[in-house]
């Protein structure tokens, strides 16, 4: 009991404070192009503390992108209305008709905790998506997080893990999610977090509608 009274508000910062779906291919949207994202879903903290306490909550998450060129698109993700991940992707692998892309590109999160300290996020995941069609993919993307606490109680948190998921369809499309992120250590001065081997995991549903030039 004691366990998931302390893991509570550790489990509504996490559910908050770091963006763990990914919802995109290796694809980018192609210049000029667009997409807006709507996703629902749940998640949770596990293998926590000596018991393996965990608990789940709600995740809600709005985003979308823009292509600067055929190979280069920007994103802006925002979960619960207070985490916003803004990030680059880069397709260095195939093009919009390819069977087979990979792309890459580092993302910078905020979120303002409050109480004189300010989250942020930085992360690099390694896109690699199958398609045999155009209408349909399945992606997996590997990626390394890091969080920084600035102001009081600052310091900072190392997360490796990845998302894998498909999304289907054209102008509108359908797709799943499924996350999760492992910490790795911490440098936190505030040592609570030590050996807690926090796992962190979400699944999601989301539509997005294609905004396309042509």
């Amino acid at each position: 009991m004691k366990s998931l009274v302390l893991l509570l508000p550790v489990a509504l910062l996490m559910s908050s404070c770091i963006q763990l779906s990914t919802f995109q291919t290796a694809k980018t949207v192609g210049k000029g192009n667009g997409e807006i994202l709507i996703a629902i879903g749940g998640g949770g903290v596990s293998e926590s503390f000596e018991d393996n306490s965990s608990i789940g909550f709600g995740t809600f998450e709005l985003g979308g992108r823009l292509g600067v060129s055929e190979k280069v698109d920007i994103g802006l993700k925002v979960s619960h209305f207070v985490s916003y991940l803004v990030d680059v992707k880069y397709q260095f692998v195939g093009d919009q008709s390819s069977k087979f892309a990979m792309a890459t590109g580092p993302g910078i999160g905020l979120y303002a905790f409050g109480f004189g300290t300010t989250l942020f996020q930085a992360t690099l995941p390694l896109h690699m998506s199958v398609h045999p069609s155009e209408r349909f993919g399945i992606y997996f993307t590997p990626r390394y997080s890091a969080q920084f606490a600035v102001g009081e109680g600052s310091g900072s948190l190392n997360y490796l893990g990845g998302s894998v998921g498909f999304e289907a369809g054209q102008n509108v499309r359908f797709g799943t999610d499924i996350s999760y992120m492992r910490l790795l250590d911490d440098v936190v001065d505030d040592s609570s977090f030590t050996d807690f081997g926090l796992g962190l995991f979400q699944v999601g549903v989301g539509v997005k509608f294609r905004i396309n030039r042509k």
